[in-house]
């Protein structure tokens, strides 16, 4: 039976197997996965995504990249399409 601070939403299951070899249910914090690019896939460099506490007392533009498309793509997919966009335009 899990302590009574254990007993909340923001925590979840996780199995970990400890040193003996037994698998036991441990009760984690929750943290909300890193942003992906909608583009290609990849993992998104946010300024300030590695602290939980850090990201809920920064203010909204502090979170993420300050260009285009900041936040939503990758700056190497950004890059990619710009350069698309660009070559198109003048053919």
């Amino acid at each position: 039976m899990p302590r009574p601070g254990q007993l909340t939403r923001s925590r979840a299951n996780r199995t970990v197997k400890t040193p003996g070899g037994r698998t036991t249910v441990h009760r984690r914090k929750i943290y909300t996965t890193q942003g992906t690019c909608a583009i290609s896939g990849a993992k998104l460099q946010l300024p300030r995504s590695a602290n939980q506490e850090l990201r809920m007392t920064s203010s909204h533009s502090a979170r993420r990249p300050n260009r285009p498309y900041g936040g939503y793509a990758s700056s190497k997919a950004t890059r990619r399409s710009i350069i698309r966009a660009t070559r198109k335009l003048h053919k």
